[in-house]
């Protein structure tokens, strides 16, 4: 029977939306609670709708009680979906309280006549009613029983209308399916008897409902991870004061009458520094050469500290292209720590090179340590190599750039920049 193909696959599905609301981590309690509702409901539905089917045109009073039960209960589960979308809908727009909005005590209202006319369908045939051989009948009030529903839908098509304003465009897209797709449902059983597709319909709405939910809950959350990286980088510039901390390097380089180095390094630290808090707060794209700059006054301090130990060589072939901030540095500064130091003398050669490979750029940065850092040192535990992960992260959000590292033992390790170049129109 067709009917019961509809009844099966709208289970199947409603099944589905439970499964994943259950193992979905990211929706909101309310959210949650809603569509565990609203799916439990639409299994209540379909299998009421599937025992009075089966039960169907099965003589005897057991088989008459129970057709005309299985037909109440799946009456009852199709209108209470209905108030169930409105609170949700309110929820959405947000409405704390949905008892109190005007046009949702009006499709109350309207679902207790609906109930009130069914109780009464049980005892009068003006609405429907079985025969003695458990055969179903509509009588003369019958178009009554779905007018009612459709009323509830349309006000909360006006309800939709007058929180158009506080929904997002594809939350009012879903909502629309959400109404529109159960009246036609509605309008094709009453001209077409037999032909129960209203399960189906409103399955496949509550579907598309949560996916789209759970997506815009995604989205939120990860703009949510975005806005708190930012407040901390705020946090962190304003706790830093840099004005108050650059005043004081010059004012302590200006005592250093009697020592040039110490006068030199923080000079360039200094420099550093305040070339840190400007990408700090710098999304787009920078030029290399700036992105050079900012290496080589790191490399520069790391000279004056540990002197010809640390030897650095640049074989630059270009420069002439852009480059997320700040992820030529932790490299060489990965490149300093864990490879050069990393050696049993201390001493190394740190090498930075760019090449314009046709369709990228590609960036390496080689040292001649161990060959061996990070995974396998106790600084991965600690640290967790957060300068390496920060550089994969820019990379792939920036400009869909990615990041290489290769490590040789007792030869060093190079890691690898690779930056696609725009496609011309």
């Amino acid at each position: 029977m067709v009917s019961l193909v509809y009844d099966h696959t709208g289970l199947i599905i409603s099944l589905l939306g439970i499964v994943l609301v259950l193992r979905s981590d990211i929706l909101e309690k309310q959210s949650r609670r809603f569509f565990l509702w609203i799916f439990i409901i639409l299994i209540a539905y379909a299998l009421s709708d599937a025992i009075s089917w089966i039960t169907y045109e099965k003589v005897g009073r057991e088989w008459m009680l129970a057709s005309k039960i299985s037909l109440f209960l799946a009456s009852v589960f199709s209108g209470a979906l209905i108030p169930l979308l409105t609170g949700f809908m309110l929820y959405s727009s947000g409405e704390e309280k949905a008892f109190r909005n005007r046009i949702f005590q009006m499709i109350l209202a309207v679902f207790a006549v609906y109930l009130i006319l069914l109780i009464y369908a049980q005892f009068s045939t003006a609405i429907y009613y079985y025969d003695e051989s458990n055969t179903y009948h509509r009588g003369p009030w019958y178009p009554v029983l779905l007018v009612l529903p459709i009323l509830m839908l349309i006000l909360n098509i006006w309800l939709l209308w007058s929180k158009r304003n506080r929904l997002y465009k594809k939350n009012k897209a879903v909502f629309a399916s959400c109404i529109l797709l159960p009246v036609i449902s509605m309008m094709i059983q009453m001209l077409f008897y037999g032909v129960n597709i209203i399960i189906l319909g409103v399955s496949i709405s509550a579907f598309i409902m949560l996916t789209n939910v759970i997506n815009e809950n995604r989205k939120q959350y990860y703009m949510q991870q975005e806005e708190n990286v930012k407040l901390k980088t705020e946090i962190l510039l304003n706790q830093i004061q840099p004005h108050f901390l650059f005043n004081t390097l010059g004012t302590i380089s200006h005592l250093c009458t009697d020592a040039p180095e110490a006068k030199k390094a923080i000079g360039l630290f200094s420099r550093y520094l305040r070339g840190n808090i400007d990408v700090l707060s710098n999304e787009m794209l920078i030029p290399f050469d700036k992105e050079i700059d900012h290496a080589r006054m790191y490399l520069e301090l790391e000279k004056l500290r540990f002197g010809d130990s640390l030897q650095v060589s640049w074989d630059l072939q270009c420069t002439d292209f852009m480059i997320p901030s700040l992820t030529l540095q932790p490299l060489v500064e990965n490149a300093v720590r864990y490879g050069v130091r990393g050696n049993a003398d201390g001493c190394g050669t740190v090498r930075i090179q760019s090449r314009d490979r046709g369709d990228h750029y590609e960036i390496s940065v080689f040292d001649s340590g161990p060959g061996f850092y990070p995974d396998h040192t106790q600084w991965s535990v600690k640290r967790s190599h957060i300068g390496i992960d920060n550089v994969k992260e820019r990379l792939r959000v920036v400009c869909n750039g990615e990041f290489r590292i290769q490590f040789i033992p007792r030869l060093g390790a190079t890691a690898t920049i690779i930056l696609p170049k725009e496609k011309k129109a």
